[in-house]
């Protein structure tokens, strides 16, 4: 109150004032004449509290407030009007600023007006309440800016307390229709017994997330929701936060996402067991060419009229022979893409296979002018196929030679590797590739464009198989290589897989 106050001058009354929990001060104009205990501590000050009173008022209130406070100090010492309480900064002894509440009133003070202030601290709870109010702000952002449907409800009685602009264009309301409603009133759960399933499963967790719903929406059309669900509490009211995102399109692209690959493995799947129940059709009349081709080249029932016509008979066996090896590596494809490659696996000496591929391609080594060379570990065991081994060695050999200019060489290596394993090696001289050269490479059908492969046409199946004959026994294929040095590529084997022959556990 701004009421005149005789306080009685006496020698008990600092004493008195000492024992408050509140910082008081007496001051008359800018001479402070008490300052209490309390307020010491407050205001940070290290000496005795009479060296307080020899700072003027002003170097205790913050500049920006100062101007304020001596306004309702001349008003009070006048009877003006001035409130009882406001809230103001101090500046401490040691430079913090803190918030106080002032509660003033004019008094009488040895035979003098004067005015005296009760202050409380309430920078910490200024600083809680400014969160709060920062929080509050920026979550009135969000509920009203998101595209996601939000309904704040009453968990006691679950009526809608609030809902965002999104949840009145999702469903076609205006506010007033739907506050104090319960979402059951305004039948919007496509499912009338979802919400109460989701209510008592709610009960025992203080969070729901990424739960499927249908609603209704506008225009009475059904639409898939995710719903996210959260127990908060408001002034102290127990309350529900549901957020609700449409999801229908996501689910409709990802329907036909899955009909479109369902159908495309369908598609493969049935393309590649055409071709691998092929295998007896193509290669029975492919068989029949060949011979046939080779006795009339060969003359083994009698000379021929015509030497052209032998000619003739030796092309079309070349012919036949290059469309079957084709015709091999497509089937052998589709073996693996329909998952019907076997491999029959057993402890086998893998030098009687790599010596056979060894001497196949010899002639056409020596017909492209390349040096041939192989070296071999004699004293490994390895479980594998017989025919993926002979397979994978005449693959890699053929590839080397073919890409491999004349005057090169190629070799062929196998040898234990540091870590125990098994590796099978093929190096060449030739024409080598990029890392993007190989990465086409590798793709079934891939086929690095050069003048030196356009003179040997392929299928562009070779590295492919080898990947897969590798991956099938287990082993890994790497290639390194650089243009116009050459190109290694090497099979390893792990370590289990490989035992010395002298190893008597079979």
């Amino acid at each position: 109150m701004d009421a005149d106050q005789d306080v009685p001058s006496s020698a008990d009354l600092p004493a008195v004032m000492d024992l408050l929990t509140e910082g008081v001060i007496v001051r008359r104009g800018e001479k402070v004449l008490f300052v209490n205990e309390a307020l010491r501590r407050l205001m940070a000050f290290d000496g005795p509290k009479s060296e307080m009173l020899k700072e003027p008022m002003k170097h205790w209130l913050h500049p920006e407030d100062y101007k304020r406070i001596e306004d309702y100090y001349a008003n009070r010492i006048d009877g003006g009007d001035a409130p009882e309480s406001y809230d103001a900064r101090v500046m401490r002894a040691d430079g913090e600023v803190r918030w106080c509440t002032f509660r003033a009133a004019q008094i009488i003070w040895e035979g003098e007006p004067a005015v005296t202030a009760s202050l409380t601290d309430i920078t910490d709870q200024r600083e809680t309440e400014q969160a709060y109010a920062q929080s509050e702000r920026k979550f009135r952002n969000i509920f009203n800016l998101t595209p996601e449907v939000m309904i704040i409800s009453s968990l006691v009685d679950g009526k809608i307390l609030d809902v965002n602009p999104a949840f009145l264009n999702v469903f076609g309301r205006r506010r007033d229709d739907v506050i104090g409603k319960t979402s059951a009133d305004l039948d919007i759960w496509a499912d009338t017994t979802f919400l109460g399933r989701f209510v008592e499963e709610l009960k025992m967790n203080a969070s729901m997330t990424d739960v499927p719903t249908t609603v209704r929406t506008r225009g009475n059309l059904i639409r898939h929701f995710r719903l996210f669900a959260q127990k908060i509490e408001r002034d102290e009211e127990p309350m529900l936060l549901m957020i609700g995102r449409d999801v229908t399109e996501d689910l409709t692209q990802a329907q036909e996402l899955q009909r479109s690959k369902d159908s495309a493995e369908l598609a493969n799947r049935a393309k590649s067991e055409f071709l691998a129940n092929m295998s007896h059709e193509l290669r029975t009349p492919l068989n029949a060419i060949l011979g046939f081709a080779e006795i009339i080249k060969e003359e083994m029932i009698g000379p021929l009229g015509t030497p052209r016509y032998a000619e003739y008979a030796r092309d079309i066996h070349e012919s036949g022979t290059h469309l079957l090896s084709i015709i091999n590596d497509i089937l052998d494809l589709s073996k693996v893409e329909a998952g019907r490659l076997e491999a029959y696996l057993s402890w086998v000496d893998p030098l009687e296979n790599l010596e056979m591929c060894i001497n196949l391609v010899q002639q056409r080594a020596r017909e492209a002018n390349l040096k041939l060379s192989y070296a071999f570990d004699d004293d490994i065991l390895i479980e594998a196929d017989d025919r993926l081994i002979k397979q994978i060695a005449l693959n890699l050999l053929s590839n080397a030679i073919k890409f491999t200019e004349p005057g090169g060489s190629v070799s062929m290596k196998l040898e234990k590797t540091a870590t125990g394993g098994l590796c099978l090696s093929v190096e060449d001289t030739g024409i080598g590739m990029t890392a993007e050269e190989i990465k086409i490479a590798k793709r079934p059908f891939g086929q690095v464009d050069s003048s030196l492969s356009r003179r040997h046409e392929g299928s562009g199946l070779g590295l492919p198989l080898i990947s897969a004959f590798a991956e099938k026994l287990s082993a890994t294929m790497t290639i390194d290589s650089q243009p116009g040095v050459g190109t290694r590529v090497s099979i390893v084997f792990p370590p289990f897989k490989v035992r010395a022959k002298d190893d008597q556990d079979d």
